[in-house]
């Protein structure tokens, strides 16, 4: 599992966006996000970094969790 923080991610069309950023790297990865605390915890086995960058690319700031 890994969880990053977007200070960024407001409402659920960033939910969606980030969450099409993640499946495509890996389509079947599980996306949990928490608008309130701006967290998104993903289930796959590809790299925490790919799963950023991804994050990244689509616009969002990306931080590793606390």
């Amino acid at each position: 599992m890994t969880r990053f923080t977007i200070p960024d991610m407001t409402c659920e069309g960033c939910v969606g966006s980030v969450t099409r950023a993640v499946q495509a790297v890996d389509a079947t990865a599980r996306v949990a996000a928490d608008l309130e605390s701006h967290t998104v915890e993903i289930d796959s086995p590809f790299a925490a970094e790919a799963i950023a960058a991804a994050i990244a690319e689509a616009g969002f700031t990306v931080r590793p969790a606390a």
